[in-house]
């Protein structure tokens, strides 16, 4: 049996004993987990600024200093004094002391860029360090002490990204045109998927009813997976050329299907010939560039695990302008955003600087950030960029409609609290596949029905929704994705299956007629509210109204539950599709068929 206690773990996942660590670290650390409010201040609102220093610091007094013409703070910067503001408890780290300072309302469009300085009984100054992600782990010279923020910015982005429903593809694995796939035995050798193979696969994602495609990456690297790019401003030779980018952009835009790339700002593949230069040359400008412990073998690495993978100097200017081109440069070949790998990898400051930078360069421009956190910081995200990929609803889904870990009662509950949690975060993109993981269908043992009701769970419930590529006809693996000897994630990104005889039809039409339901009622588009109708004692029925006017049941039992409640219009039903019954009305009753999801107008 498949191991499923992590089913939503992604690279960058903070694993419980990282969460305890990152508290405990707090008794010895000033620090700022990034923790202002508002999160996304208007014009001329003043901002609330919290740190913390634990009981092993004994700080006289703090204060922050602060600029606004995007310059970095320094000795000379306009400064604000902080209070202690009282001591609270932390699990694990105990007692902190929490300082408190108000910065000044600004004009829109204002960059904030602040430090916040603490001094000492014995005289000491000491810069507060970010605590989120992995930085806690750091000592402050080399962690991120610099942090920012944005006025007058909507948190949420442009009204196409919560529009959208987006198809991701594994570049590789998706279409080989004009070629076949290779049928090499070794699942992580390069298979022959093309950018022209997407542009050929056009037609077939228009009737699908997908208005974005996401892309992984198409730099040049010795992975068949990219996120070890070689260079930023080219596509890898086995993928095509900028050329075939801008042909598919040109063919996509004008049938109203949007392009995100996969783009990975975090760190660079150890061949890349910026790192090589830094490597082998003592007065290599790009020094900086990396973060060496001992010059030349000892460096930063992703999650300090992955040689191959170079980690950037969050602080390095270059590293910033370099990064800021490429993406102006995808931008002008015809891309709409990015989705952004592993954004735990830089602060606030960074991501408020390359925000702004790719607003004034495509002002309706979308980032997506791959943030695998825990809830309370994936909301700190509002304002430094659009959106953030659901890895909580993820989770929820598959446990609930996969493994049946969870029941009806605890998923309603979780998405009440998660709704509240992030109101005031930034948007929500949420899916449950994707290429990080166990394909659905291995975690649900192959039972379609489960996959059909976590789909409508997903479509219904307002953030933008993504289909994995072949989560629509059908595809699944044996061997889990843990297991590297079967192929490790390879299994999940496996070659998409385009003879039509090996798909399951009825799968696909219930995707399509899904995708057309959301698309043509705003009830189920972005943050309407959602209301629990009903909730048995077992926990195996339920249902919920969102937007005010469309009702969402699903049923567990093995047999129908009759419930009451209103229904002018039975609008989808997984059960129609998989044993042609839906639900029956009548009296003021519904009638749920066993082991069922449906849709209904109320």
């Amino acid at each position: 049996m498949s191991d499923f206690s992590n089913l939503a773990s992604a690279p960058g996942d903070l694993r419980p004993e990282a969460v305890a660590s990152r508290y405990l670290s707090a008794r010895t650390q000033f620090r700022h987990d990034n923790t202002i409010a508002p999160r996304a201040p208007r014009e001329d609102e003043s901002v609330s600024v919290r740190a913390t220093s634990g009981s092993r610091i004994s700080l006289t007094h703090a204060s922050i200093r602060y600029t606004t013409d995007g310059s970095k703070p320094d000795e000379g910067s306009p400064t604000v004094a902080l209070i202690r503001a009282g001591v609270r408890h932390l699990p694990f780290a105990g007692a902190v002391s929490e300082w408190v300072g108000v910065l000044p309302g600004q004009a829109a469009g204002i960059r904030v860029r602040y430090q916040i300085v603490g001094t000492t009984l014995s005289g000491q100054t000491i810069l507060a360090q970010d605590g989120q992600g992995f930085w806690f782990r750091y000592e402050p010279a080399l962690s991120v002490t610099t942090f920012a923020y944005r006025v007058g910015v909507d948190p949420a982005g442009p009204d196409w990204l919560r529009d959208a429903v987006i198809y991701q593809v594994f570049l590789d694995r998706f279409h080989p045109h004009p070629g076949s796939f290779s049928t090499s035995p070794d699942l992580n050798a390069r298979r022959g998927g093309t950018v022209a193979g997407i542009t050929a696969s056009l037609d077939y994602l228009d009737d699908l009813g997908v208005t974005c495609i996401w892309i992984s990456p198409i730099g040049p690297a010795p992975s068949y997976h990219n996120y070890d790019a070689t260079d930023y401003f080219s596509v890898d030779p086995g993928y095509g050329t900028v050329d075939d980018i801008r042909e598919l952009s040109r063919k996509a835009h004008d049938r109203g299907i949007r392009l995100i790339l996969d783009f990975v700002p975090s760190h660079f593949s150890r061949d890349h010939e910026f790192f090589v230069d830094a490597t082998t040359n003592p007065n290599s400008k790009y020094r900086d560039w990396f973060v060496f412990y001992e010059w030349p073998d000892r460096y930063r690495s992703f999650l300090e695990a992955v040689p191959q993978l170079v980690s950037l100097n969050t602080d390095s200017e270059g590293v910033r302008d370099y990064l800021i081109q490429s993406a102006h440069f995808w931008l002008e070949a015809g891309f709409d955003g990015f989705r952004l790998d592993h954004v735990i990898g830089h602060g606030t400051d960074f991501w408020c600087r390359f925000q702004e930078a790719l607003e004034r360069k495509k002002p309706d421009v979308v980032t997506i950030g791959e943030a695998t956190d825990t809830v309370d910081a994936l909301v700190r995200y509002a304002g430094t960029m659009n959106a953030i990929l659901d890895f909580p609803v993820a989770q929820a889904l598959r446990r609930t409609f996969g493994t049946g870990d969870w029941n009806l009662g605890e998923l309603d509950g979780f998405l009440s609290h998660l709704g509240e949690l992030m109101a005031n975060g930034p948007a929500r993109v949420s899916f449950f596949d994707n290429h990080d993981m166990d394909r659905f269908l291995h975690v649900a043992n192959g039972k379609h029905d489960q996959l059909l009701m976590a789909l409508v769970c997903l479509v219904t419930l307002g953030p933008t929704p993504v289909i994995y590529y072949g989560t629509e006809v059908g595809m699944t693996h044996e061997a889990p994705t843990s297991d590297r000897d079967a192929g490790g994630d390879a299994l999940c990104r496996q070659e998409m299956i385009w003879d039509k005889s090996l798909w399951n039809g009825q799968l696909q039409d219930a995707v399509k007629s899904l995708v057309s339901l959301r698309k043509s009622y705003a009830a189920l588009i972005g943050s309407q509210p959602r209301e629990t109708l009903y909730l048995n004692s077992e926990g195996t029925v339920l249902g919920y109204r969102v937007g005010g006017e469309i009702d969402v049941w699903f049923n567990l039992e093995a047999e129908p539950v009759s419930v009451a409640g209103s229904c002018s219009e039975v609008m989808f039903s997984s059960s129609a599709l998989v044993a042609g019954l839906s639900p029956a009305i009548a009296d003021g009753r519904v009638l749920l068929p066993a082991r069922s999801a449906s849709i209904v107008r109320a």
